[in-house]
């Protein structure tokens, strides 16, 4: 259950950061209720998945380390966002981690 929530709260986390991009510094409203019901969804259920029995250095490592990778793929299919190779060595770095931390667990 805890991961259901967990990886629901990443999407949830990722829409809402993809939204945030598209509301253009906040020009586009309804883009910008998008972006605040995305990231307000994704601490709800980030809450919940604690509240389950979650730790917290688990999830908040994969909630923030997925969340940025994802978002980083996002931008590029979404926006043509470039990545260096610099950034896709960054971003295999943090899905190291997560998988590190996950594996933990």
């Amino acid at each position: 259950m805890t991961v259901l929530l967990l990886i629901a709260s990443v999407v949830a986390q990722v829409a809402g950061i993809t939204a945030i991009r598209a509301a253009d510094g906040l020009r586009r409203r309804g883009w910008v209720v998008a972006a605040l019901a995305g990231i307000g969804v994704s601490v709800a259920l980030m809450s919940r998945a604690l509240r389950a029995g979650l730790p917290l250095a688990v999830g908040y490592g994969i909630w923030s380390g997925a969340g940025i990778t994802c978002a980083a793929l996002g931008g590029v299919v979404f926006f043509g966002d470039r990545l260096s190779r610099t950034h896709l060595i960054g971003l295999g770095l943090i899905v190291a981690g997560v998988v590190t931390v996950y594996g933990a667990a």
